[in-house]
């Protein structure tokens, strides 16, 4: 079996990566406590007017943030050029 190849990061990406805390339910794991959990980074975005998450690999993080920081800045672009018009 081939070794998968991974999914180039495209040049912008609309959400957000955040990181999300959260206990997984076994009763011996350290995150029973509350206070250790555990931490999953994900791309958060919305489609059809629902919040969606996606995972993202611990070497995806830094591929994605940088993608989304050029989104937002695109978008403030766009929008300083439309109000340049009003």
């Amino acid at each position: 079996m081939a070794a998968k190849r991974p999914t180039p990061t495209p040049r912008m990406i609309r959400g957000s990566v955040v990181t999300q805390r959260h206990r997984c339910g076994k009763p011996t794991c350290h995150c029973v406590d509350g206070e250790t959990l555990h931490e999953t980074t994900v791309l958060s975005y919305s489609e059809g007017g629902r919040t969606r998450t996606l995972m993202l690999a611990a070497d995806e993080v830094s591929a994605a943030t940088a993608a989304v920081q050029r989104y937002r800045g695109a978008q403030a672009k766009l929008e300083a050029q439309g109000n340049l018009g009003l």
